[in-house]
């Protein structure tokens, strides 16, 4: 196997790293529709993180902490990279990792953290998007894969909740 060759996601290695290096993140993505009940392959490992310099400088702690090099062309990213992204998807010695700064109004990162559930994965503590912030992220997306996630979320929970996101249709 190639060194850069993904190994899969290691959700509890990246919780680890995340906390030792105080990243504040909500685990978002595949690993929140697996908590909140419908388990389901994945090839990585999603954070929402906030915005600002404080979280910048940690996001760079953490990308070292993890080996995290640019997915697309294998760039160790820099500050000013950092600064000017709200998006990275990053190779790490944890899989396959994207990260997100802020977000949207009702999906952003204070919000979602209130929101969050307490997640504990290889004896690492960390945070999960709540089921409301669930629902908005894959309504927002709106791929076909999500859709079928969200009908088998309700098919376990019952009608799914309903928030008002900018851009995310019914």
């Amino acid at each position: 196997m190639s060194p850069r060759e993904p190994t899969g996601p290691d959700l509890a290695g990246v919780l680890a790293d995340a906390n030792a290096v105080g990243l504040n993140y909500v685990v978002i993505g595949a690993f929140s529709v697996i908590y909140h009940g419908y388990v389901r392959a994945t090839k990585d490992s999603d954070l929402l993180v906030p915005d600002g310099l404080e979280a910048d400088a940690a996001v760079l702690r953490f990308l070292e902490r993890v080996d995290g090099t640019r997915l697309s062309d294998g760039k160790v990213l820099t500050p000013e990279d950092v600064m000017n992204t709200s998006n990275m998807r990053v190779h790490s010695r944890h899989g396959i990792i994207d990260i997100m700064c802020g977000g949207l109004p009702l999906l952003d990162y204070d919000t979602v953290a209130r929101l969050a559930a307490h997640l504990e994965v290889g004896g690492q503590q960390g945070s999960v998007a709540a089921l409301e912030s669930l629902v908005g992220f894959k309504r927002l997306a709106g791929r076909p894969q999500d859709q079928l996630y969200l009908s088998n979320l309700e098919a376990i929970h019952g009608p799914l909740p309903l928030e008002p996101i900018a851009g995310a249709g019914a």
